[in-house]
């Protein structure tokens, strides 16, 4: 009975053995997936299918927790549609003066995820929670060059836009606030390494940091104008960025002429990414080499269509 016993125990830890060598080997499926996503151009069609992609690769990931790209996916994949979906959502209940609607809770639940698995990623790199909030300046920079390697930046990446994401929607949680400098050590170092990592990102991520922060901690909207100005002529097909400087320069200072100005060249943008006259049966937009950006600029259209819908509540 006890080599029986023996036999079973080994003949499940073959079959486990098994299980992860075929995840890892085809890790790289994964990140081809996500790559694959990013050119959805339907907003309504990736808010309905994205969830069970996500709880799909949440399911693998339980049969390997030492895969890295799995960890990496997941903390990319719930930023993504935190961001993408219950944020845009959020986007008009806020308008609406809707502060603690489901899609604010649903977008601190989806980052918080992301967070966790972004944390696990991290820590299986060798730098702890504790090492991201007491480690000084110096230290932790110093670290994360010592530890992390060009493969790593996506999973670090989405990390820090999680957690900043939750500190900009709760920030009246002033020790979430507190953490903001660690957030952007983060960023510095993924962007310091890879500019242009994921279309835009970086750009998006400082011209917005200076925009978001009031004067009293250390935001420049001036400085955040320019960011964005240098951001749009450096990105001009991603027109996240430009809604970016609408939702959070124009519209707090109702700038109504401003929003106009830009409102125009939205309108004309958008319809020349839609390229609804395919009488030639051909895509000839100008954006269809720029593949990648289809879900920024889809996540774009449906943050302008609701900013188009409530602008006289806003201005």
């Amino acid at each position: 009975m006890r080599l029986l016993i023996l036999a079973l125990l080994g003949t499940i830890w073959g079959c486990s053995t098994i299980q992860k060598y075929s995840l890892r080997s085809t890790s790289g499926l994964f990140r081809d997936s996500n790559a694959r996503m990013a050119r959805e151009r339907d907003w309504e069609f990736f808010r309905a299918s994205a969830p069970g992609n996500l709880k799909f690769m949440e399911l693998l990931s339980l049969q390997d927790k030492d895969n890295l790209v799995l960890l990496a996916t997941l903390a990319k994949g719930y930023a993504g549609y935190a961001f993408s979906v219950h944020e845009t959502l959020f986007l008009e209940d806020s308008i609406l003066g809707l502060e603690n609607s489901v899609n604010f809770k649903s977008a601190i639940s989806l980052y918080t995820r992301s967070l966790d698995y972004g944390l696990v990623f991290l820590d299986k790199k060798g730098i702890s929670k504790r090492d991201l909030l007491n480690l000084n300046d110096h230290e932790l920079k110093i670290k994360l060059g010592k530890k992390l390697s060009d493969r790593d930046l996506e999973g670090v990446l989405y990390l820090a836009q999680s957690w900043g994401s939750l500190i900009n929607l709760q920030k009246d949680n002033m020790s979430l606030v507190s953490q903001v400098p660690r957030v952007k050590i983060l960023f510095d170092f993924v962007c310091k390494e890879d500019p242009k990592i994921d279309d835009g990102v970086c750009d998006l991520f400082f011209a917005q940091y200076e925009a978001a922060r009031p004067k009293m901690l250390g935001g420049n909207p001036q400085l955040a104008k320019e960011l964005y100005m240098d951001a749009m002529s450096r990105n001009p097909k991603n027109l996240l960025i430009r809604i970016s400087y609408i939702q959070y320069l124009l519209l707090p200072a109702f700038e109504s002429d401003l929003y106009e100005m830009e409102s125009k060249i939205l309108k004309q943008e958008f319809a020349e990414w839609d390229n609804l006259n395919r009488d030639s049966l051909e895509d000839h937009s100008s954006y269809r080499v720029n593949e990648d950006l289809n879900l920024y600029n889809a996540v774009a259209k449906k943050r302008f269509e609701i900013i188009e819908k409530n602008k006289a509540k806003i201005f």
